[in-house]
């Protein structure tokens, strides 16, 4: 159990702090709050529990998985897990299995969807909750289900695209969700890509728990956005009320620079292996804990 009421081990992220462990073009965290153990996404392959294993975690403490959105830099770990686990409740958005596709022009679209059938899935022993509303996963820990756009700062990304209705389209990412964690004096976000944007999602956790969450851990979808619109963010999270901002996975190296020249709270990095104490405040105490496993 940690000794912080919340720890984030980040088991697969594009960069690494440790030489032992694989970075890898995808993101999963796994996140231990009061009795319960979560994770939040699989990664881009089965590598993500091969760290794991580096790590020293347990994979049969895991209660529930969130999937963050349904793009397989997300989504390829689980069939692996499944293997490993067996029965597993999975929670995500309705729309999580709609075929999802990249279309950069060169080879036309290309598949970048959940490498299984939600059927196939159940065969392994994923138990799946679907639902567009937040769902609590333990007490004082939702996903936010659905999240609003009262803003026009979701990222621009127009070469990806969603089959709906028998037609491929621009993706609107109506799966895209997060987890709060509600801790005594502040609150965490948990992001996966973030395609909703950062300032979609903020409002989506102000509306469910009055108030702001004072750290965002994950995913930003900031790589390639327009400085404009990253300075735009930077500065909504800051007179929001946000504090600390750890950028994962797709925010890139520019994105992270360019929210550290923008962002007037912290910006914090970490890595695959990275693992974080958060305190009652929501604030991280400390980054990158020796752990069982460690180096």
């Amino acid at each position: 159990m940690p000794t912080v009421p919340l720890e984030v081990a980040i088991l697969r992220d594009e960069t690494a702090v440790r030489t032992d462990l694989q970075p890898g073009h995808g993101l999963s965290m796994l996140a231990r709050v009061g009795e319960k153990t979560l994770l939040l996404d699989t990664g881009d392959s089965a590598q993500t529990w091969v760290n794991a294993r580096l790590m020293g975690v347990d994979l049969a403490e895991v209660s529930t998985l969130v999937l963050s959105h349904g793009h397989y830099d997300h989504t390829n770990g689980l069939p692996a897990l499944l293997r490993q686990v067996g029965r597993l409740d999975v929670v995500a958005h309705p729309a999580v299995f709609e075929p999802r596709y990249s279309d950069r022009g060169a080879d036309g679209p290309v598949f970048i969807g959940p490498p299984l059938t939600r059927e196939e899935f159940e065969e392994l022993g994923a138990s799946f909750r679907l639902s567009a509303e937040p769902v609590e996963l333990a007490p004082g820990v939702t996903t936010t289900g659905h999240v609003p756009r009262v803003s026009d700062l979701a990222p621009e990304a127009p070469h990806l695209l969603v089959e709906r209705d028998g037609k491929v389209i621009r993706d609107d990412f109506v799966d895209d969700l997060s987890i709060i964690v509600q801790l005594e004096e502040g609150d965490v976000l948990l992001t996966g890509c973030a395609h909703a944007g950062l300032v979609n999602i903020v409002a989506r956790a102000e509306q469910i728990t009055r108030r702001c969450p004072v750290t965002i851990i994950g995913g930003t979808h900031l790589a390639r956005e327009a400085e404009e619109r990253i300075e735009r963010v930077a500065l909504e999270m800051a007179q929001r009320g946000v504090q600390q901002i750890m950028p994962l996975h797709c925010s890139g190296e520019r994105g992270a620079r360019l929210l550290e020249r923008y962002f007037s709270g912290e910006v914090l990095r970490s890595g695959t292996g990275g693992i974080i104490a958060i305190d009652d405040t929501g604030a991280i105490k400390q980054v990158n804990i020796a752990h069982a496993g460690a180096d």
